[in-house]
């Protein structure tokens, strides 16, 4: 039995008996964290540097109601340390097995909400998710992905924010700082370079310090200031030759030295190798200690969506059953005894209760029912402002509500939206719109219960809107020979642990696209997928709606898109590139082969891209792609002028915007910065709403950062004298308007 759990058996409930100079309100944080660790004894210490996975502990039970958490740990009252409750939380709470006592509000893609280039739409989403986490009674949000999409095939980009540094990190900081307003602790992950979900735990990422520096790191960083979560989770992977929870160099050197973290490291579930080693590099806690050990029992399967063989599961089952899940971690009592002092426990202690205690882990929090219009509203929110209008040929679109006869086709939009699988799976509220065996939420495709059909139903009246399944190619292509408007909805899943094997569609939706695209002129392509893909078709049809996976309010959202109660303003957060020959790496990594028994062997993973990550990537090797970063149409039109810059630091441009259609719209000025050496990048933006032929001036900050370069040599960022010039542009592709700075050497840390 864990030291945790003893005393759990040992104490009455938490704050019964509360600790009356522990629980001092005049005391400061760092008082209370000096006070508290001088009480605690070393199993208490012991206790607090690692969480269970209740699924995987001995007697799940114990966790009580949160038996089906991702990570828990008992309270230690004496000490006024409270329960340790964490969720899964990208886009809601996360849900492990398809029970609707664990139903939740389904907000879009992380993606799909990185579209908006709206911080302040990220921090009214982090707030929901961190209040509906509260109200369920969690104190933890395992959320925050910070991970660039290095590759548009990765299978948790729908977790990620897009392939721009300012951009992801501006987007991660405002929604961790937005879900922590809650009094809870939330999490940047994953830390750091852990790009790929195919072999995830067997990588060794090669790329140059300048490299990570000014890209994946340059992310967290933003997001660390700006956030300020409690926690950052390191990775699967390995990088520079360590895995990243026993990685010096980033826990650190970078984290902690360079960027002055003063929060804690956790692992991710199964991570962690070592227990010297780790504690060396900085890791604070070992998370779902119990995963770790199975892990090396050869489960890493688990975390790759591989089955495990039945004599790996037959051990793996016996440990739990006997206890020795736990016994084994590496960060269990066992492990740490003779190898880690007291003194040592507390300094790994100090920055969790630090964390805890300005977080508000340790407020007492009264559970309550999910507030479902609440949610429901930022979901809706979220999902208009992502959709993103990529094509839209003779205004095929909004569609008329007044149309004879519109024909739906595929995709279940009868039913409902599809969201993404993996951890971040949300079971939402009113179950699964196409109901499909098993119990693992994880690893089961959902589908929200938000029917686009019955949405554009509920807007077009008068109009005869029928239906009709892909499955039923015949029929469907049939129907919309008479039809005045097609709409052909195209679902893509993907899911933690695998990237897509290519960008491609399936023959089956590329086919039946081409066969209505064939006998009728007026038809829209709607896709729900995770991030890129390739369109063969586009030529031939009207118009192409990315939707992502738009959550519980998807159906609306798409709805009042294709109708034009809604004005699209979503803008990619990522490039769409013309074919997987066209990437820095045109194949998916080859692994070895995971084990019967045992940890795997790692293999190098060069990212020779280097900090040209997506757009730069593209630009700096002159490949054309199918869509641009920043990309996305309107039913209106955005006109830019006037375009000043202000010489002086702080850097700040200053550009005039006008609406020139009839329409209300908004619109996301894009800044960027070339010349001088620098390839094209981000610097800034600012999203606008407008009303019709309205016009009004956009002041956008730039931060030296932004056209600097890192030095290796004196660990400084510099920037290089002379002109650079300044776009303001509606894409990365556009030619905008531009001006011009003329800056002086400039050194700075950071």
């Amino acid at each position: 039995m864990s030291s945790r759990l003893k005393v759990v058996l040992l104490t009455t409930s938490f704050f019964l008996f509360p600790n009356v100079v522990l629980a001092d309100p005049s005391l400061s944080v760092s008082e209370r964290v000096d006070k508290t660790l001088s009480h605690m004894t070393r199993a208490q210490l012991e206790a607090v540097i690692v969480t269970h996975l209740p699924a995987m502990m001995q007697h799940p039970s114990v966790a009580g109601r949160y038996a089906q958490g991702a990570g828990w740990s008992a309270a230690l009252s004496d000490v006024q340390i409270p329960e340790i409750t964490e969720t899964d939380g990208t886009i809601g709470i996360g849900a492990r097995v398809m029970d609707e006592r664990y139903a939740s509000t389904a907000y879009p893609a992380a993606l799909a909400s990185a579209s908006s280039w709206n911080p302040t739409l990220l921090q009214e989403l982090g707030y929901s998710v961190g209040r509906d986490a509260s109200n369920r009674g969690f104190n933890i949000l395992l959320s925050g992905g910070t991970n660039l999409t290095r590759d548009p095939r990765g299978g948790r980009n729908f977790e990620y924010l897009g392939e721009d540094p300012l951009l992801v990190g501006t987007l991660a900081g405002w929604y961790t700082h937005g879900a922590q307003t809650n009094h809870i602790l939330a999490t940047v992950k994953h830390f750091a370079l852990n790009d790929y979900e195919t072999a995830r735990t067997q990588y060794n990422v090669l790329i140059s310090r300048k490299g990570a520096m000014e890209s994946d790191l340059l992310a967290f960083d933003i997001a660390l200031k700006l956030g300020k979560p409690g926690a950052v989770m390191c990775a699967y992977s390995q990088v520079w030759g360590d895995y990243t929870c026993e990685s010096k160099v980033l826990l650190q050197d970078i984290l902690r030295d360079q960027w002055h973290y003063h929060g804690y490291v956790m692992s991710d579930w199964g991570a962690v190798h070592s227990t010297r080693k780790a504690i060396q590099a900085g890791l604070n806690q070992e998370s779902g200690a119990e995963l770790d050990y199975a892990m090396s029992l050869g489960g890493s399967g688990m975390l790759q969506n591989v089955d495990l063989p039945p004599s790996t599961q037959t051990r793996i089952a016996s440990a739990k059953a006997n206890g020795i899940l736990f016994r084994n971690a590496f960060f269990a009592p066992p492990q740490l005894q003779g190898v880690v002092s007291d003194d040592q426990l507390r300094g790994m202690a100090r920055p969790i209760l630090t964390s805890w205690f300005s977080t508000g882990v340790d407020e007492i929090r009264l559970r309550k029912p999910v507030d479902k219009k609440a949610g429901y509203q930022t979901a809706l929110h979220a999902a208009q402002q992502g959709i993103v209008l990529l094509k839209n040929n003779s205004r095929t679109l909004p569609l008329d509500k007044k149309s004879k006869r519109i024909v739906v086709i595929g995709g279940h939009a009868d039913v409902g939206v599809l969201s993404g699988g993996g951890s971040p799976s949300v079971l939402p509220f009113g179950g699964n719109a196409v109901p499909i065996a098993g119990e693992n939420a994880m690893a089961t495709q959902i589908w929200d219960p938000s029917s686009p059909l019955e949405e554009m139903r509920r807007l077009a009246p008068t109009s005869s809107i029928s239906y009709f399944s892909e499955q039923d190619q015949e029929k469907a292509v049939q129907a919309a020979q008479t039809a005045d408007d097609v709409v052909v909805f195209v679902p893509q899943w993907s899911l933690e642990g695998r990237d897509r094997a290519n960008l491609s569609l399936t023959e089956e939706q590329n086919q039946l696209i081409e066969a209505v695209a064939h006998v009728n002129p007026h038809v829209t392509v709607v896709l729900e997928t995770e991030g890129a893909v390739l369109m063969p078709w586009l030529d031939r049809v009207s118009a192409v709606v990315e939707a992502w996976y738009p959550g519980i309010a998807g159906g609306q959202a798409i709805a009042q898109i294709l109708f034009g109660d809604v004005n699209p303003s979503g803008h990619l957060p990522l490039t769409f590139p013309l074919s997987e020959q066209e990437l820095p790496r045109p194949e998916l990594p080859k692994a070895p082969p995971l084990p019967l028994d045992g940890r795997p062997h790692t293999f190098p993973l060069v990212f020779n891209e280097e900090e040209n990550v997506g757009y730069k990537w593209f630009i700096k090797t002159g490949k054309p792609v199918l869509f641009p970063f920043g990309f996305g149409l309107s039913y209106t039109h955005f006109a830019y002028s006037h375009l000043n810059v202000m010489p002086d630091e702080p850097w700040d441009i200053n550009v005039r915007v006008k609406n020139d259609g009839e329409r209300s719209g908004s619109d996301v000025v894009q800044v960027y910065a070339d010349g001088n050496r620098l390839i094209k990048r981000l610097v800034g933006w600012k999203r606008v709403d407008l009303m019709g032929h309205q016009s009004t001036e956009v002041s956008i900050h730039i931060d030296p950062k932004m056209i600097a370069k890192f030095s290796e040599q004196d660990n400084q960022w510099h920037v290089v004298a002379g002109t650079y010039r300044l776009t303001a542009a509606s894409s990365v592709n556009d030619p905008g308007i531009t001006a011009h700075l003329i800056v002086k050497d400039m050194a700075f840390g950071d």
